[in-house]
Order: structure tokens, then sequence, then C-alpha cells
């Protein structure tokens, strides 16, 4: 009798125990499939890039990354919700004190970052939601410098958030990299947005670079995508393509399995502003994209130039 009861419960014992296993397998599989539906959504530039990753915990952890990043833009941009923001903040203290905090987006990020983030931390995090604060009470930047400092609260800390996934035990060599990155990056965002920003009374471009080539808010308002815009256009944009350039000279730092992925995103990111030329610098009525004909076109003269080099 006492042999019947001790493996009855040891029979009930395991079946509870795949059923947890069970249940946390399917809910992780669920949580990691929002976040990349979420990539997919709103960067098919990222997601297209950093999808040919080969290890599937990498991507992973990119796709958790993105979508928390994702929904701290989204509360600034779509919902201008300070009180949000200060709660997702809140959040994530309790997270890094190691609190559970049952949200898929939470969820996602502490089981597919575990391996990388070890000994991670987490001020670009804080830093990027600094950032969104600043869009949320947005001030006009006197200077390309004031710029380059927003570029990094917003766009420099994802690179430092993604380089323990991309590039383990090589965050400090490449710290810089993925600084500038993030300012050839968000550099690009404000050249495409400028009518959308507009639209939302904010103005990226500095002030001293207006003032430089005479062009007025006045201007903005009636959308003026002439000589003199064209000039601040470039002006920004050639700094942007240097970083961007910079970045790829030293993709080779990586490792191998993610020099192909970000090579491709900082190739077809860059190419959003040859898009807006190719528009004649029309950023004012109509949102510039680069189409997944050309994606593809220059993934393969990327590809095509890495085979050349190697002869």
């Amino acid at each position: 009798m006492i042999d019947v009861f001790f493996t009855y419960t040891i029979i009930v014992a395991l079946l509870f125990f795949l059923i947890i296993f069970f249940y946390r397998y399917i809910q992780e599989y669920l949580d990691i499939k929002k976040c990349k539906k979420i990539i997919q959504k709103n960067s098919l530039t990222f997601y297209k890039a950093f999808s040919k990753i080969p290890n599937k915990r990498k991507k992973n952890a990119i796709y958790a990354v993105y979508a928390f990043c994702r929904y701290a833009d989204d509360i600034v941009d779509d919902k201008k919700n300070e009180k949000e923001l200060l709660k997702l903040e809140s959040e994530l203290k309790m997270f890094v004190e190691g609190k559970t905090i049952p949200h898929f987006r939470w969820r996602a990020l502490r089981k597919a970052t575990r391996f990388y983030y070890k000994d991670f931390d987490y001020k670009p995090f804080f830093e990027m939601i600094e950032g969104q604060k600043r869009d949320l009470y947005h001030k006009d930047y006197k200077t390309l410098s004031e710029l380059l400092d927003y570029c990094y609260l917003v766009a420099g800390t994802v690179g430092l958030m993604l380089l323990p996934i991309l590039a383990p035990k090589k965050e400090e060599k490449l710290r810089n990299f993925a600084i500038c990155l993030g300012h050839a990056m968000q550099l690009t965002n404000i050249l495409r947005d400028v009518g959308e920003d507009y639209k939302n009374d904010r103005i990226y471009i500095p002030q001293d670079i207006l003032k430089k080539h005479n062009f007025s808010h006045q201007d903005f308002v009636s959308a003026k995508n002439d000589s003199r815009f064209k000039k601040i256009f470039e002006e920004i944009a050639q700094v942007a393509e240097k970083y961007y350039n910079d970045s790829l000279s030293h993709i080779h730092l990586f490792p191998k399995q993610s020099q192909a992925p970000i090579a491709f995103s900082i190739i077809l990111y860059k190419a959003i502003i040859d898009a807006c030329r190719e528009n004649n610098y029309d950023v004012f009525s109509r949102k510039n994209y680069v189409s997944q004909k050309k994606k593809k076109e220059l993934i393969k003269k990327y590809l095509q130039s890495l085979k050349n080099k190697n002869f």
C-alpha cells in the first residue's frame, strides 16, 4: 500500500513538474513571438538585418530589447503620456532589482537576455528613458553637439544594450562604435521625419544650422524643400554618412556571425538618406523609405564586395 502511494505521489509530482515546464516553455515562446511581431511591424529594416543572425538565442534577445525600446518610444510619440513613461521607469528599477513584473515585455527581456546580461549595467536603459523625457518636453537644440547628446540618449544607448548580445566581452572596445552608429541612425531618422516631427511641434535641426542657411520656423510651416533646405539636409546627412562609413570600417571587430547582420543594418539605414535625395529632399509631405527590391540589391552588392576582397 505504501509502495502504491509512493509511486502515485511520484507520478503526480512528475506530471506537475511537466505541466509547469511546458507552461513556462509555451509562455516564453509566446512572449518572444510577440516581441518578434513588434520589430516586424515597426522596423522591417532592423528585422531584415537581424533575422539573418544564425543564433536563435541572440535573435530572441534582440527582439526583446527592441520591444522594450519600441514601447518607450510609443509612450512618447503616440500617447504623449508622462505617467506611463514614469511607470516604465519604475518597473525598470524593479526589474533590475530582480523583481517579477507580470507582462510579456519584461518576461521576454528577462529570459531572452539572461545569458548575455549576467553582469550588465542597466544604465543605457535608464538613459534611453531620459532621452524619451526630452521628447516629451521637447526644446529646440541650439547646436549639433546638443543634438548629438540627444542622439546618444535615444539611439546610442540602444547600441550599448545590444553590444553584450552581438559582441560578448567586447563591450568596452566597441562602445564608441555603438554610440557613433546610434548618432548616424538617429540623424537619419531626424532627416527622414522633418515634416512629421514638425506636426508634433518638434524641430530637431539645430538652430545654428537653420540660422546659417536662413531657414526660419515659417519655412517649416510652408514645407519648403528649397535650395536652403537641401543645404541643411546635406550638412546633417554628411555627418551621419561619416558615422556610417566609420562604423562599416570597424565591422571586423565583431564576432563573425554578427558582422553581416550589423553591416546590413548600416547599409539599409544609410540608404534612407539616398531615398530622401531621390525624392528631391521632400521630407515634409512624404515618408521616404527603401524598397524591398533596393534592399535586396544593396545586400547583394555588399556581399559581392566581400567576395571581391577575399580574392
